[in-house]
């Protein structure tokens, strides 16, 4: 037997067996398929179980005279009502006859409503006149102040105007001894001729030791040194001295 009829034999069994292979599977495929799954629960054959049964209310039996006695109440509470429907139709009629009736009970109805919503108009109007003087009186209370709060803040812009207004006239009064352009000269004159001194020391008891006033004209040998030339010991020997005592006293008397 040649190489190739082995070849061809082979493919044939292969052929076959892929072929009932596919048979029998799509076989089992279609029998799971159309096997209806069971519901869960209890067997189609046994009884409901208990839990899902409802209970049933048995009344207990009770003695025949009892039921007689009952039955005999339940009939003349029934033979009252029927009496009790047959008296309220016959006052109806009659009331309707006299003009009583359903329809007058619905003229007083309206009658008294009519009344009620006048009424109460009429206290809606009371409540509107006190609310709209409440509302004027508090208008007026709030308006008075307001008004005094703008008066208050006026009296206080005129009190601080005054007072700008007087110190601008202390200015303008105190502006003849300013420097300016034009007395320039006569003021640097005035303070090399009269000078202001404003330097001093001052001890443990208060008193002041001003710096003496200065020359106007360098006297003697002017010294080489000039580092220290404003480095100066004050002392009673120099200058002006302002006891402490005087100076309390004068500012008492002040």
């Amino acid at each position: 037997m040649n190489t190739s009829s082995k070849l061809a034999t082979l493919s044939g069994r292969t052929l076959l067996c892929a072929t009932s292979q596919f048979e029998d599977v799509i076989t089992i495929q279609t029998r799971q398929m159309g096997r209806r799954q069971p519901k869960q629960g209890k067997p189609p054959i046994l009884p409901p179980a208990k839990k899902v049964l409802y209970h049933v209310v048995n009344a207990p039996w009770q003695k025949p005279e009892d039921v007689e006695e009952l039955l005999w109440r339940r009939h003349a509470y029934n033979n009252a009502i029927v009496s009790l429907r047959e008296v309220f139709r016959a006052e109806l009629a009659q009331n309707a006859s006299h003009g009583a009736g359903i329809e007058a009970m619905k003229d007083a109805e309206s009658r008294e409503l009519d009344e009620l919503i006048a009424e109460n108009e009429k206290v809606n109007e009371q409540k509107r006149v006190a609310r709209a003087q409440r509302e004027e009186s508090d208008a007026k209370a709030t308006k008075s102040v307001i008004l005094d709060e703008i008066h208050a803040e006026l009296e206080k812009r005129n009190a601080e105007k005054k007072a700008a207004e007087a110190e601008v006239r202390a200015a303008i009064a105190r502006a003849d001894n300013f420097v300016s352009r034009e007395n320039l000269e006569t003021k640097i004159l005035e303070a090399l001729e009269k000078p202001t001194i404003y330097d001093f020391a001052i001890d443990r008891a208060g008193n002041r030791y001003y710096v003496p006033e200065p020359v106007k004209y360098q006297e003697g040998t002017p010294t080489r040194q000039k580092g220290r030339l404003y480095d100066q010991t004050l002392g009673t020997q120099h200058g002006n001295v302002v006891e402490a005592n005087k100076n309390v006293h004068q500012s008492a008397t002040v």
